[in-house]
């Protein structure tokens, strides 16, 4: 049976609910999640990887980060797929490209977005006030002719469907 590692990292909690939907679509491989900030794995041990974060002020997470730069190598190795929780998917081909390595991006088997979420009550107060700007400024902006309506960050289920699709071919 084939092994996979999910390697992730994830502040407010969207990255970690996108890697148990990616999870749930990858049946009958042997899954492996790794929270980037409570451990570190051993990729020689698996047959492919999977490697995400949420963006925050557009970095990735500190742990991601470091397990990127110590990992590149490895992961360049084996089936690989990337990704990011990056709630304004405007921004996304401009952080995929400055946040992963060349490498890995031409090497990878998938580079996704799976979307993100606003969640003011898991943020700092620095960070509730700028989304709260970011929040007023996306409803302001979907008014049209009068009309209101809102279009807020979600997760791509899609891209996560598509993520695991690719990954099995890639197998």
């Amino acid at each position: 049976m084939k092994t996979v590692l999910i390697a992730y990292s994830s502040k407010t909690g969207t990255a970690e609910a996108c890697v148990h939907l990616l999870e749930a679509e990858l049946k009958g491989l042997r899954v492996t999640l790794a929270d980037l900030d409570r451990e570190t794995p051993d990729v020689s041990a698996f047959d492919a990887v999977v490697f995400g974060s949420s963006v925050r002020f557009a970095k990735l997470r500190p742990s991601a980060a470091r397990f990127l730069n110590a990992h590149a190598a490895e992961l360049a190795e084996r089936p690989h797929g990337l990704f990011l929780c990056c709630g304004f998917g405007h921004e996304f081909e401009e952080y995929s490209s400055r946040l992963f390595p060349q490498l890995l991006r031409d090497s990878a088997f998938a580079v996704l977005n799976f979307g993100g979420k606003l969640k003011l009550e898991r943020a700092s107060w620095p960070e509730r006030l700028l989304l709260h700007h970011v929040r007023s400024s996306i409803r302001e902006s979907e008014i049209e002719d009068g009309e209101f309506t809102p279009t807020l960050p979600g997760i791509l289920p899609e891209n996560i469907s598509m993520m695991a699709s690719a990954l099995r071919r890639a197998l």
